[in-house]
């Protein structure tokens, strides 16, 4: 089962990624301005993705990676790839578990909540 992981970048843009089972990143989302734009676009994709097409790119150095197609609208790219295999593989993952898998919110940094004097040495008990 593969997981839809959103995250805040650097330019503070937020795109989607899908990773497989193992963590790996199959595909890359476009950036976008919001969060909500991301978990729009998953719903889209998982009400159409009958219809969704891959187009196959490869680069000039032989490496392999397609673009996510749906209405003629480029939704992202996935990875590159050393071998048509992997990239088929990499395919075949995304067409059986992008509809079921689960969408993580990763846009938010959990341990600038955190108190710094929760972790002083000055607030343990001495037993």
């Amino acid at each position: 089962m593969g997981t839809l992981v959103i995250s805040l970048k650097e330019n503070n843009k937020y795109k989607y990624t899908y990773n497989n089972r193992k963590g790996n990143v199959i595909f890359t989302s476009n950036s976008y301005l919001s969060k909500a734009h991301c978990l729009s676009e998953i719903n889209v994709i998982k009400r159409n993705f009958s219809i969704i097409k891959f187009i196959h790119y490869k680069t000039p150095s032989g490496k392999m990676f397609f673009k996510v197609n749906l209405n003629d609208h480029i939704l992202g790219v996935s990875r590159k790839f050393t071998t048509p295999l992997l990239m088929e593989k990499g395919m075949n993952d995304l067409l059986k578990n992008f509809i079921s898998s689960e969408v993580l919110d990763f846009t938010e940094n959990v341990f600038d909540a955190f108190p710094e004097d929760v972790f002083s040495t000055n607030n343990i008990e001495a037993s």
